[in-house]
């Protein structure tokens, strides 16, 4: 029997600048006008500035996807924000869940707007790549990921590099590059179609489809990057679930 896939919160993204002592918000229906093109309208040059001291937050949310098989699993239960008022919850009273009756959380990454959630299924086993709760401490400090993680159950680590079954029909992919253990879930659904929910190795179509990646990625990020995304394309989806994007088809050929 082939695994149900759902999207259980949609992405959106908005950005916010300081002035004076007003916070103002921007908002864009093209995702990639407000990752990168927002920031070259507000003068923000990536050759001279530095994206965290530069007067531009990012509150984005993130893909949030079900895949409902053997066990059910949540991948990137997003920001804090959408766990603590409860769409969380709320999106998957939509397909007859509660947290309590999720088995497995899989972070793509830790940063925020992935992992920030992860707390509303206290318990349950987390999957996270090789490496990135090394790479969550250094982001967050070591008593902050201690506490992210005290309240799950088992941490499951994907090899770099490596393939993980985590039930039938249903594999985590290593695919560094964003972050140093980032990891993509591949899912075959009820019809035998591949979906793959591609966290932040495909930020946006256009990404998969053109490989045109954010200015901030370093060189060695953009080479882990297009490798990691030759490895999902290799796996010919019939559909990609971007990390920030609406799920589309891609292209044959």
């Amino acid at each position: 029997m082939g695994n149900q896939i759902d999207v259980v919160i949609q992405p959106v993204v908005l950005r916010f600048t300081l002035m004076d002592d007003e916070v103002v918000y921007f908002f864009a229906a093209d995702t990639e006008a407000v990752l990168d093109r927002m920031e070259l309208m507000m003068g923000i040059n990536p050759d001279t500035d530095m994206l965290f001291d530069s007067n531009l937050g990012f509150m984005p949310v993130s893909t949030t996807a079900l895949i409902r098989g053997e066990k059910n699993i949540v991948v990137d239960p997003g920001n804090h924000h959408t766990g603590f008022y409860g769409q969380l919850a709320i999106g998957l009273k939509r397909f007859g869940l509660t947290p309590g009756d999720i088995d497995l959380v899989v972070c793509t990454h830790c940063h925020h707007d992935h992992m920030g959630s992860a707390f509303r299924f206290p318990g349950a086993d987390i999957v996270l790549g090789e490496g990135e709760a090394d790479f969550c401490e250094e982001l967050y400090g070591t008593a902050e990921t201690e506490a992210r993680l005290s309240v799950m159950g088992r941490l499951i680590e994907v090899g770099r590099g490596e393939e993980l079954e985590l039930m039938p029909g249903v594999v985590a992919v290593s695919t560094p590059g964003h972050t140093p253990g980032h990891i993509s879930v591949m899912a075959e659904n009820e019809g035998g179609e591949r979906v793959i929910v591609a966290g932040d190795t495909v930020m946006t179509r256009r990404e998969y489809s053109e490989r045109t990646f954010s200015h901030w990625y370093t060189s060695g990020q953009l080479r882990e990057l297009n490798s990691s995304l030759d490895r999902l394309q290799s796996l010919r989806p019939n559909t990609v679930m971007p990390g920030h994007d609406r799920a589309f088809a891609p292209r044959e050929g």
